[in-house]
């Protein structure tokens, strides 16, 4: 495969995401890497039992697939203000804080 290609391709952070996790250049799987350590850090992720969930594309996300992003101001602005979101909806944000290069 050739170089910056697949999965190893290079993108640009922006905005919120480049706030999170700095603006050199990352593969995807590099920003989420650092936005889940950011998570861990901030004490941001649900745990099972805590009463709080989030319904995305039908379905509904409890206690540790919840992301409460409300807790944390670069978190909150990089969800486009949500206090709460599921986890598979991390990707989403992802994609569209990442400029191709």
């Amino acid at each position: 495969m050739p170089r910056g290609a697949g999965i190893n391709k290079k993108y640009q952070p922006t905005g919120a995401l480049a706030d999170m996790i700095g603006d050199k250049p990352v593969s995807y799987a590099e920003a989420s890497k650092k936005i889940w350590k950011h998570i861990d850090k901030a004490g941001l992720k649900g745990e099972m039992g805590d009463g709080y969930s989030v319904t995305f594309n039908g379905k509904k996300y409890t206690g540790g697939q919840v992301i409460h992003s409300g807790e944390c101001p670069m978190m909150k602005k990089f969800t486009g203000g949500k206090n709460k979101v599921a986890m598979v909806q991390l990707a989403i944000f992802t994609k569209k804080h990442m400029k191709e290069i």
